[in-house]
C-alpha cells in the first residue's frame, strides 16, 4: 500500500515579529502549526526572546530590516509561502509626524504587497485596525455591525487614514499577477489564543482552501 504524501512544509514571514501583536503571532505559529518548516521574524529591532525559540524543530530565522525598505522586504518574503505583516507604526497621540506615520504604514504595506506580487508568494495577512472603521467624527454608533454595514467613517487623523490607505491597497490587490488570496484581520484590542482566534482561523483558512481578499472581524467588548 503506497504510502500518503506528506503535507507541504510551509515557509511563514511574520513583519514585525518583535512587536506585542507580532510575539504573539510568532509564538502561536509555532504552536498550532504543524506544517511548519522555517518562521521568519522581520523587525527593525529584534528582541532576545527570539534565541530561546531556535532551539526547536522548527528553523525560525531572524532578518533585521526595514519594511520602508522594498529591497529588505522582498528579500524577507523570498521564497515564503505565508507572509502575516503586522509591522505598523501605532499613533494616536500625534507623536509621529504624518509623514513617518505614512511612509511605514502605508508605503510599508506597499513595499510588502509588491514583494509578494514579485516573489509569488500567495498567501498575504494584513492586520488593520479598528480606527479605520471609526467610530467617526459625528460619533455616531457601531452597533451589531459587520464588514458590509455601510458606515461614514472619515479619518482625520494621520494614523487611522494611513490605516484605512493601506487596507485599501490590500483588497485592491488581490488578484494581482501573483493570485494570492489575501485576507484582512482586524484585531479590535485584545488578544485571544484560544482555538477561535483570528489567527488560528486566518491561518487555517489560508492552508486549507484559496480564499479571496477578505475582513475577518473579531470584535470584542472594550
Amino acid at each position: 500500500m503506497a504510502e500518503s504524501a506528506e503535507a507541504p512544509k510551509l515557509v511563514y514571514l511574520v513583519t514585525g515579529g518583535c512587536g506585542f501583536l507580532g510575539e504573539h503571532v510568532v509564538r502561536m505559529l509555532l504552536e498550532r502549526e504543524p506544517r511548519l518548516r522555517e518562521l521568519r521574524v522581520f523587525d527593525l529591532h529584534l528582541s532576545p526572546w527570539l534565541e530561546e525559540l531556535k532551539t526547536g524543530p522548527v528553523q525560525v530565522t531572524a532578518i533585521q530590516g526595514d519594511v520602508t525598505q522594498a529591497h529588505e522586504v522582498a528579500a524577507a518574503v523570498s521564497g515564503a509561502h505565508v507572509v502575516i505583516h503586522t509591522a505598523g507604526l501605532v499613533d494616536v497621540f500625534g507623536r509621529a509626524s504624518p509623514e513617518t506615520i505614512h511612509k511605514v504604514n502605508v508605503q510599508g504595506t506597499q513595499n510588502v504587497i509588491e514583494a509578494c506580487v514579485q516573489m509569488g508568494t500567495r498567501l498575504l495577512v494584513y492586520t488593520s485596525s479598528m480606527e479605520v472603521v471609526g467610530p467617526n467624527i459625528k460619533g455616531h454608533p457601531f452597533y451589531r455591525g459587520n464588514e458590509d454595514t455601510p458606515y461614514e467613517a472619515v479619518h482625520k487623523h494621520p494614523y487611522p487614514h494611513s490605516k484605512a490607505q493601506a487596507e485599501r491597497l490590500v483588497l485592491e490587490a488581490n488578484g494581482r499577477k501573483a493570485t494570492w488570496p489575501g485576507c484582512t484581520c482586524w484585531w479590535p484590542g485584545s488578544w485571544s489564543s484560544g482555538p477561535r482566534s483570528w489567527v488560528v482561523k486566518c491561518t487555517s483558512a489560508m492552508t486549507s482552501r484559496p480564499i479571496r481578499a477578505t475582513r475577518i472581524s473579531t470584535w470584542s467588548s472594550w
